[in-house]
């Protein structure tokens, strides 16, 4: 019995010597944040709490979009992609690592990235990702999104969070966010999907995080207008 206690005591000791780091960053790194972003959080349809793993989706509009999707989700560890071209050092290696950051190849996305991203998602995590492929500030359109985002979030099966992040204005402007209803994947392009099924369902999630956008728009200009229902996320025929 001793034996297996010792045991559970040094995976605990692990765990918060894995998250030290990164609660240590985050917590120093709120007072600035909140006062700089003074971030405000929207909520299009009900409101959910989401205990298990799961993926946020959102557009990509500036730098600073990973510091505010911690924001949107204040309550919750998060694990994020980060290009293979901030991986220099071994210092900065550790740092990225311990910061949950999850290292990725832009031009070629590996095997190992999507095995490690799934794995989060299977122990509960959650992990953010920018389906848009790329950083997106000259265009208010956002762009066609990936279908690898479909298929981790389907092999793991967890829901997406669909997120709209609202473009910065100028540099001292409040920042907004609209969080958006988790979208059942399975229940969008079943069990077996194809790749037409995966397509389809990358373009339901993109629809969804348009329908965001059209939400806040029509939100800034009359900030008293009632939240709407959102529509409910059932496969389509």
């Amino acid at each position: 019995m001793s034996s297996k206690n010792n045991l559970k005591n040094k995976k605990k000791k692990i765990t918060v010597g894995d998250n030290f780091l990164y609660d240590f960053v985050k917590v120093t790194g709120s007072i600035p944040t909140l006062i700089w972003m003074r971030p405000k959080i929207l909520h299009f349809g009900k409101k959910h709490k989401i205990k298990g793993g799961f993926m946020a989706s959102a557009n990509h509009c500036s730098f600073v979009d990973p510091i505010l999707i911690h924001c949107v989700f204040w309550k919750r560890r998060m694990y994020s992609l980060a290009t293979k071209d901030l991986y220099t050092t071994k210092l900065r290696t550790w740092f990225f690592n311990r910061m949950h950051c999850i290292q990725v190849d832009k031009e070629n996305f590996s095997l190992n990235s999507f095995h490690e991203v799934t794995r989060q998602l299977k122990r509960g995590k959650m992990v953010s990702i920018y389906p848009e492929g790329q950083l997106n500030r000259g265009s208010q359109e956002m762009l066609a999104f990936k279908s690898g985002v479909i298929l981790m979030a389907h092999s793991a099966r967890v829901p997406i969070v669909p997120v709209y992040l609202v473009p910065p204005g100028r540099w001292y402007q409040r920042r907004a966010a609209v969080v958006g209803e988790p979208i059942d994947v399975r229940a969008l392009c079943g069990d077996m999907p194809t790749v037409d099924d995966l397509n389809r369902a990358g373009d339901y999630v993109h629809q969804k995080e348009e329908e965001l956008k059209e939400f806040y728009q029509k939100f800034h200009k009359n900030p008293k207008m009632a939240q709407p229902t959102a529509v409910s996320n059932k496969r389509r025929s």
